[in-house]
């Protein structure tokens, strides 16, 4: 999703946030949700919403390619009215969100998962059972504890430290550090590569790049699982199968429907056969 379109889709929660919150993401989140590509804020708005805030500002510069983190900074510099600021601070939470409440409150994310469970049907039709597994983006594990139940082996990558501690003690997948863009597999390895909805046409999370690296690992006749992932369209026209499925019964949750907005289970995935 392209910056623009996530700050005018932001949920509720965005309004919990601050700008200097993002001097709170470690380094290397900020080198990859800053990189040059269309789902990043541009400069000017971290620069006009850190402005007031010379601690944080510099916090994320350093967390940059040094060229990048000069520009940032020298952004920084120029005169703005603090209406100018505040609405590049607006837009720079809004379409951080995401990022933001993954990595900053890992126990919000962890019970959104919990109350969006992924179709039984299309847990049942993942060519899971016996198979080397890889799942990308393995978050709260809501997919993680059902493969693990079922594969001979599971790799779990995740970026956020926290959910991996707790992918760690609620499962016996081997869990690591990683984005999808380089995963720590030998080609060929898996029967199986899933990743969610974090995954979609833009980088720093999807992309044609991080698709290729999906597949990169997948032995030939292996699958690529996609479950309910950003652009649909964008995989169809890649070679990827779309199936559709019932969405799951559940609870209301006024509490996190205030927050995140309107709940939507996972109940699509996206096949392709490498």
């Amino acid at each position: 999703m392209r910056y623009s379109e996530a700050v005018l889709a932001a949920p509720p929660g965005s309004a919990h946030f601050q700008p200097a919150d993002l001097a709170r993401l470690t380094p290397s989140t900020l080198h990859r949700v800053l990189a040059p590509v269309p789902s990043a804020p541009p400069l000017e708005d971290v620069a006009a919403a850190l402005g007031p805030h010379p601690g944080e500002l510099f916090s994320v510069a350093a967390a940059l390619e040094p060229a990048r983190g000069e520009r940032l900074l020298r952004l920084s510099q120029r005169p703005l009215p603090d209406t100018e600021r505040w609405a590049a601070g607006e837009r720079l939470v809004r379409g951080l969100f995401w990022t933001l409440v993954y990595e900053l409150e890992p126990e919000r994310w962890v019970a959104l998962a919990e109350a969006e469970p992924i179709s039984p049907q299309l847990l049942r039709d993942l060519p899971a059972a016996g198979a080397r597994v890889v799942e990308v983006g393995a978050g709260a594990g809501r997919l993680t504890a059902h493969l693990a139940g079922v594969a001979a082996v599971v790799v779990a990558l995740e970026p956020c430290p926290a959910l991996r501690e707790r992918l760690r003690r609620r499962s016996r997948a081997h869990v690591l550090a990683a984005v999808t863009q380089q995963l720590p597999l030998l080609s060929g390895w898996a029967d199986l590569a899933t990743a969610g909805a974090a995954m979609g046409s833009q980088p720093p999370l999807g992309g044609p790049a991080a698709l290729a690296e999906l597949e990169r690992v997948v032995r030939p006749g292996g699958t690529v699982a996609l479950i309910s992932p950003q652009e649909p369209e964008w995989f169809q026209e890649r070679g990827y199968a779309l199936r559709e499925y019932p969405v799951p019964e559940i609870p209301v949750r006024p509490d996190l429907t205030a927050y995140f907005g309107p709940l939507t289970p996972p109940n699509t995935l996206l096949v392709k056969t490498v």
